[in-house]
This record gives structure tokens, sequence and C-alpha cells, in this order.
């Protein structure tokens, strides 16, 4: 069964973690985006990332894509996408992009897109929440914001940047369009969300509204 499609974007795709990644996974945590973010030592707890990359989807408690740019046949991995703290009873996730230096704030932006309109469309996700700490570059601000996120609150002091330190996080939010699905009667929906070989898409009619 497949958890984590492989989505295509201009400029780039984001597919599942798989073992292989671990090298290239280790390149991006070298560079730390976020303050008081360690630098990764090892290459150990990348092999359990890639892991639980897996049993998070298949709960639908979130979702990782490694973020690749190119064109077919030729792909670099600049990237990572994440969103977290997913939780079904109120259609909400968290999204986080861990990137190496080359990636632009454009690949950023349809990499996040992508991952938005799978999960809203699979999922009927439509809160999705992103957060900056204050040390992070400005231009994300600004990115967030032409992605259709808007400032939601600051949070003084709310992201520990060492053992006395701490940063003001700004919590960003994007509520979709798409409306909450309709449930159904028990077996007209026998088609497990979470499985990508199956779609509620399939023309048939599912008793449940709007798929």
């Amino acid at each position: 069964m497949n958890f984590t499609p492989e989505l295509p974007f201009a400029g780039g795709r984001v597919r599942p973690l798989h073992y292989d990644d671990v090298d290239a996974l280790f390149a991006i945590y070298q560079q730390p985006e976020i303050p008081g973010q360690r630098v990764l030592d090892n290459k150990d707890n990348l092999t359990r990332m890639v892991d639980l990359s897996v049993q998070m989807a298949a709960t639908q408690r979130g979702m990782m894509w490694l973020l690749e740019v190119g064109t077919d046949g030729h792909y670099e991995v600049q990237g990572m996408v994440s969103a977290y703290d997913w939780q079904p009873s109120q259609l909400r996730t968290m999204l986080r992009v861990d990137g190496l230096p080359a990636l632009s704030l454009q690949q950023r932006a349809a990499a996040l897109k992508v991952c938005m309109d799978f999960m809203a469309t699979k999922y009927h996700l439509r809160n999705f929440g992103y957060q900056w700490i204050a040390g992070q570059d400005d231009a994300l601000k600004g990115m967030l914001e032409e992605a259709g996120f808007s400032l939601a609150a600051t949070l003084r002091d709310g992201w520990r940047t060492g053992e006395s330190s701490f940063a003001d996080v700004l919590q960003y939010h994007l509520l979709r369009g798409e409306h909450k699905p309709v449930p159904g009667r028990l077996g007209e929906q026998d088609n497990p969300g979470q499985n990508l070989a199956k779609s509620f898409n399939s023309g048939q009619n599912n008793g449940g509204g709007e798929a």
C-alpha cells in the first residue's frame, strides 16, 4: 500500500523518503535554517526518520516528502517538506520546509502548494499553519503571504534557541476553501482514505457528498 505520493510541480517534484536518501538528508541538516537547531552529527536518526515518515502517513499523523529540483531524468535533492501535528478531527496540520541555500523561494512555494493541494483533496484538510522563527530569512514571510498565508499570532519567546535564550514565533495561517466532506452511511465509502491506489473520485456514487 502506497501512503505518500510523488507530486510534480513546475521545476521539480516532491516524493517519498527512502533509505537511499540518508546522505541527502544529512546534507540538508548540516545547514539548519531554524535558530537553535543543532547541526546533525550522525546519520542514525535519519534512518529512523524514513521509518517514521511511513508510519506517520499510514496512521494519518503527518507526512514527509523529499523536495527535488530539476526535470525528468535529472533531479537534485534541495530540501524536505513536512506536514506534522496532524489533527484529523479539526482538519488541521502544520507545515515546514527545510532546504539547502540553493532552494529558491519560488520552488519552496510551489512545493508547499502541491503538498497542500494533495492533502486538501485526498484527506479534506483545510486548515494549514506555518511557523516563522525570528532569525530565519525575512523573505520567507513574503513567500508565505504570496502563497495565501496570513499572520495570525505572535508567540513571544515561543522558541528555545539555547539554554537561556528564546526567539519569537510568527504563526501563519491558511484556511482553504474546500468544503468539509458530508458523512455517508456505513458501507457507502468502502475506500480507505490513506490508500493512494483508491480514490473517492471514481465516478461512483459514494453517498457522502463532495469527495
